[in-house]
């Protein structure tokens, strides 16, 4: 298959919907978690769970 001019992806495949919300919301400048269908995900376990995972990196040992 060839890759596509238009695909952001790194196979070059087409993108699907959400690749397409993936790349825009990184695009934009959001470097939070992103879910499968290419949502932020700004609550929930998930949410809280990765902000402490960030927060334990950045702190000064």
């Amino acid at each position: 298959m060839a890759s596509s001019p238009r695909s952001r992806r790194v196979d070059g495949h087409p993108e699907t919907s959400a690749d397409t919300r993936f790349f825009t919301l990184r695009a934009s400048g959001y470097t939070g978690p992103i879910d499968q269908d290419g949502h932020p995900v700004t609550i929930g376990v998930a949410a809280e769970i990765l902000r402490r995972l960030a927060d334990s990196t950045t702190e000064v040992q």
